[in-house]
């Protein structure tokens, strides 16, 4: 979660400045990149440990748009133009599964 104190919130500014340089895709991705080498170096280098942490960073706040921003457009979208139809299948099964074991009591 990319949740932080307000007063942790420094950067916000810099940010504001910042997104008026990416216009497109290569543009973030190069930023996001240099973030990561910029803080590795000030780390002192590569370390798997660190540089690993840093990447994990950016998976999770590749997943927290997918989940915050993605899946309710998409959630909009399945209803206006119609479900997967596998997926409604597969997702009804899921539902009477979870159904049959709640019954049993497990």
């Amino acid at each position: 979660m990319p949740y932080t104190k307000k007063e942790n919130r420094t950067m916000r500014d810099v940010i504001n400045e910042l997104i008026y340089h990416i216009n497109e895709k290569g543009d973030l991705n190069y930023t996001i990149c240099e973030i990561v080498g910029q803080l590795c170096l000030r780390d002192g280098g590569i370390s798997y440990t660190k540089t690993s942490n840093w990447i994990d960073a950016v998976h999770g706040a590749e997943r927290e748009l997918t989940r915050r921003l993605l899946g309710p457009y998409e959630d909009i979208k399945c209803k206006q133009n119609s479900d997967v139809e596998s997926f409604v299948e597969l997702l009804s099964k899921i539902v009477k599964d979870e159904i049959r074991i709640r019954s049993k009591g497990v």
